[in-house]
């Protein structure tokens, strides 16, 4: 078998497997943080599994758009290169769509939990009396010892 055409196939075996057991891993892990984000289980288990199928139309696209591979591959250690390299590729790809997916499911739990909140309290603000000022003391004249108290 060629060189290249064995390179192929053990790319989309293990992309298409990484991919379904990413897909299932977040299917099964990610319902409760749905069931939160959303407040309401049968609109976020209708939400997870719209995600699995984008996850899985996203990620088998680029798979596919990314298999060939242009340069020759004239040996086992080209051909192993090549492989890590688009395998690579698959992972950074995956990782970036489930911290999207992460990212735009927290802002939107986080703008319906400060939706829920109640509005914060008024600070109580505690006036202290005004303040008590002393009459001023006259200034002492220069030179003269001072008046023995009576």
């Amino acid at each position: 078998m060629d060189l290249k055409l064995m390179t192929y196939l053990i790319y989309l075996l293990v992309s298409i497997g990484l991919t379904v057991w990413v897909a299932r891993t977040l299917m099964r892990n990610g319902q409760v943080f749905l069931d939160d984000a959303f407040d309401n289980e049968r609109l976020a288990a209708s939400v997870n599994r719209l995600l699995v199928v984008g996850f899985y139309l996203l990620n088998l696209g680029y798979v596919a758009v990314a298999l060939k591979i242009a340069q020759p591959l004239l040996d086992g250690s080209e051909a192993m290169e090549a492989l890590a390299m688009k395998l690579g590729f698959v992972l950074l790809v995956l990782g970036a769509v489930h911290f999207f997916n992460l990212l735009v499911l927290s802002k939107y739990r986080r703008r319906r939990v400060l939706e829920k909140t109640a509005p914060p309290v008024a600070p109580r603000i505690v006036m202290a009396p005004p303040p008590v000022f002393a009459p001023p003391v006259p200034p002492r004249p220069a030179g003269r010892p001072p008046a023995p108290p009576q």
